[in-house]
């Protein structure tokens, strides 16, 4: 699927280069928390034990929601966006921009907000999963 070149309110907030990394870093880490939970969990800790799943699988699920629509909830909640940002880069970044409208900010929030809520129901589902295999 095309995303835009440029900042769409409530739908595009980060570029090629963050989508990539977020979708890529999700996979790894629902990967690794998956076989964590079904091999190392499921036969030596107690039940109990594994609802902690949720938190790793909250943080891939969000990764990959954020590279596969090309929007950051992060920037959202700051109410900036960056097109251009550099993978693995660590600081500020050069090419983050204030978003100046307000209306766009509630966009982007609302937007935000409903990506936390689809990545909180598929950790559920993911640590139900583990918890009843």
């Amino acid at each position: 699927m095309a995303m835009p070149n440029e900042y769409v309110p409530g739908k595009c907030n980060i570029g090629h280069r963050g989508r990539a990394t977020r979708f890529s870093t999700g996979i790894i880490i629902l990967g690794i928390s998956g076989v964590f939970g079904f091999l190392f969990l499921r036969d030596a800790a107690p039940s109990i034990v594994r609802l902690i799943l949720v938190l790793p699988f909250y943080g891939g699920l969000i990764s990959i929601l954020e590279g596969t629509m090309s929007f950051c909830v992060f920037h959202a909640a700051r109410g900036t966006y960056d097109l251009h940002e550099e993978t693995w880069r660590t600081g500020r970044s050069k090419t983050r921009v204030e978003i100046p409208s307000d209306e766009w900010r509630r966009a982007d929030r609302r937007k935000a907000r409903f990506m936390h809520a689809e990545a909180i129901l598929g950790a559920i589902v993911l640590t139900a999963a583990v918890f009843f295999a």
